[in-house]
């Protein structure tokens, strides 16, 4: 008899031990993504096409838990709408995409970067532009603007800061 209560005894901790790992680990899963923060480029922002310099990017990303990895995407915005845009033989769709690392397991992270030069036979229109950012569990977060690129005759004022010792190269500032 005393084994079968052991085993009862066993069990039910057991069991017990069990449901306090399920609720205490279901309390604490984060669920939520990365917080983006987008000062640059705003929506509308033009670049011009031939820009030695390309987008000038500045973000700030934010989570309790940890970042992991952050990605930059700027594609035409042409297969994307349902407006049809003419693109003249001569000229080709730009495109940027790069996945960082850098961010792995920060709480914060700031991040000012250039992507990389827009060609000068780019196709002129609207470009989809994006940041997608995830977190140590998975979550991801992603905030999307438009820009466009134009003929250089048509660019506004560069940005306003130096590139005198930017040499192209991307500058992420770490955080906490």
């Amino acid at each position: 008899m005393r084994t079968v209560k052991k085993i009862c005894c066993y069990a039910h901790l057991l069991a017990g031990m069990a449901f306090v790992a399920a609720a205490c680990s279901n309390d604490d899963k984060d669920t939520t993504g990365p917080v983006i923060t987008l000062e640059e480029p705003v929506d509308g922002d033009t670049v011009a096409a031939g820009s030695k310099h390309g987008v000038h990017i500045e973000f700030d990303l934010a989570d309790e838990s940890g970042l992991n990895t952050f990605k930059i995407d700027i594609h035409s915005g042409a297969g994307h709408s349902h407006e049809s845009q003419a693109k003249a033989a001569e000229t080709s769709d730009w495109s940027f995409l790069k996945t960082y690392d850098e961010a792995k397991g920060l709480k914060n992270h700031h991040v000012h970067v250039h992507s990389d030069s827009i060609w000068a036979n780019a196709t002129l229109g609207d470009y989809h532009f994006g940041i997608s950012a995830t977190d140590v569990h998975g979550n991801e977060s992603t905030v999307w603007r438009t820009i466009k690129v134009v003929d250089p005759s048509e660019a506004g004022e560069e940005h306003e800061h130096s590139h005198d010792d930017d040499d192209d190269e991307d500058h992420a500032h770490e955080g906490e």
